[in-house]
């Protein structure tokens, strides 16, 4: 992983970092963004791959249940989640404290489009005791300065 607050300063894109016990519920972070008084949309980042073994990321709000059938469709390959074990193996990072990018290697993000209506993105930024913070605004920014691959994911 590399630091995402570290290349966000480098490339002035704003972030608040919040640090804080570590995370691994939908209702401890919402515990924990009451104590640290921030705002934003929560989300989860689905670590996800194909048959042939490709990784993709799947950045969804973390109480929506995750259309696999659709997601498939839009890649053009049959999706499943990563095993804890195997994402742990491969990323380091622990369920529930995955990053929606960050990685060194190319790891594309399928990007719920209903995100796009909200002010504020919350996600772990790899780390299930820290708590990134970033504007919908800047996410175009994001991608490129991580010069990451995108998918526009929206259900009919």
């Amino acid at each position: 992983m590399i630091d995402l607050a570290a290349k966000f300063d480098k490339e002035g894109i704003p972030f608040e970092l919040y640090e804080h016990r570590s995370i691994y519920t939908n209702e401890d972070a919402l515990v924990i963004k009451a104590e640290q008084q921030f705002s934003g949309t929560e989300t989860k980042s689905l670590f996800l791959k194909d048959k042939k073994g490709n990784n993709y990321i799947f950045l969804t709000f973390t109480t929506k249940r995750s259309d696999f059938k659709a997601l498939s469709q839009l890649v053009g390959a049959k999706l499943s989640v990563v095993s804890p074990e195997k994402m742990e193996e491969k990323t380091g990072q622990k369920p529930g404290a995955v990053s929606p990018f960050g990685y060194e290697e190319k790891v594309p993000v399928i990007i719920d489009q209903e995100l796009l209506a909200h002010e504020k993105l919350v996600f772990a930024p790899g780390r299930p005791d820290r708590t990134m913070v970033v504007k919908v605004a800047d996410l175009d920014r994001i991608i490129e300065v991580l010069n990451l691959e995108t998918f526009d994911f929206s259900e009919a």
